[in-house]
């Protein structure tokens, strides 16, 4: 059983994308979005709360389509639906990966009255940029972290697999929920920046692709799904402990059991572990959470019962480890009705019946 390296997302991000949303909709309309994701609305006051990725990417599909603007109004000008997929569209036929990044940005600053993107290959390594073009751009970190996942989204999917980034620098302070954006990069990433900027081996841009329509489209058809996380990124060490606690959630959840399991000792492991920023005790601890916020938003299970599966000796002792974990109790985390709202399957239905990207 393979699992993703966070199964689950700080609010702050769905903050993002709704405080940009409330310049284009009315605010009955947002929080029928937040609904149709299966996000408790209670969650949003909580500094603390977590949403799964379905719900992110739920969310994400709601209001692009309900409002018409693929971007959800973080840049000064609308991004009409279908703009994605003539950006996909005009680097099909690109005869090299940095080629089709050179068009990405050229046809972006078509649509973009506040910011330029460039892209340049300087020695070893290509750098997409976006840098402010009218002294009255607004700063939305949502929309910078957004749009570089978006040319790494992409570059991966021309490629086949997880391409490789060396850094992502943010010309914004690093926010409450800084440390959730190691869950979108798989590299390095510095705030207080003088420049958005995401950076990747010149290698990559010199590799050729071969892309068609055919397979464009369930690309765009799952936006932002594919882009957005970095689902086929070499797993680390922190990845393989999770897939092992998960893989036997009913065996030894203890760091010597692991570590033979992995083929390493406990010394081992936890220098491992420590190097990649992490703890045992942290990743276990984050793959309960992430479990348990899994089972409340999209099944109807008693808390009782998650508890007991998780490990806890009662549900009062889950409800004292979950509070800690997400500044809530268990059931905030409940939309009314139950079910599974907000999973896989939900499709989001705009005025003209249609999925995002389509």
């Amino acid at each position: 059983m393979h699992t993703d390296a966070g199964d689950t997302l700080s609010t702050g991000f769905v903050h993002g994308l709704l405080e940009a949303a409330a310049g284009i909709t009315t605010p009955d309309r947002l929080r029928g979005f937040v609904a149709a994701a299966g996000i408790a609305p209670d969650l949003l006051d909580a500094p603390a709360a977590r949403v799964t990725r379905d719900q992110m990417v739920a969310l994400y599909q709601q209001v692009a389509i309900g409002t018409g603007d693929e971007m959800m109004g973080l840049w000064s000008r609308r991004i009409r639906t279908g703009s994605l997929k003539l950006l996909c569209t005009a680097i099909l036929d690109a005869p090299s990966i940095l080629t089709a990044l050179y068009r990405f940005t050229r046809v972006w600053n078509l649509l973009l009255d506040d910011w330029r993107l460039e892209c340049h290959r300087l020695g070893e390594t290509i750098e997409v940029t976006l840098e402010r073009a009218a002294d009255e751009a607004v700063t939305r970190p949502f929309g910078h972290a957004l749009m570089m996942k978006l040319h790494h989204g992409v570059t991966s999917w021309l490629a086949g697999r997880e391409t490789p980034v060396t850094g992502v620098d943010f010309a914004f302070p690093a926010p409450a929920h800084a440390a959730d954006h190691a869950l979108l990069f798989p590299c390095p990433v510095r705030f207080d920046a003088p420049v958005t900027r995401l950076c990747m081996p010149a290698a990559i841009g010199r590799e050729s692709f071969r892309r068609s329509r055919q397979e464009m489209l369930p690309f765009l058809h799952a936006a932002p799904r594919q882009w957005l996380f970095t689902t086929l990124r070499e797993p680390q060490m922190a990845d393989r402990v999770r897939d092992e606690l998960a893989r036997d959630r009913a065996g030894p959840a203890d760091l010597a059991a692991v570590a033979a399991a992995l083929g390493q000792s406990t010394r081992s492991l936890s220098r491992r572990l420590a190097e990649e920023g992490t703890c045992f005790r942290a990743v276990k601890e984050a793959l309960r959470r992430d479990i348990a916020i899994r089972e409340l938003t999209r099944t109807d299970r008693p808390i009782a019962a998650i508890a007991a599966e998780l490990g806890f000796d009662s549900a009062a002792v889950f409800h004292r480890a979950f509070k800690a974990w997400t500044g809530s109790t268990p059931g905030a985390y409940r939309q009314p009705g139950g079910g599974a709202a907000g999973g896989e399957s939900a499709a989001p239905i705009s005025r003209r019946g249609t999925r995002a990207g389509s």
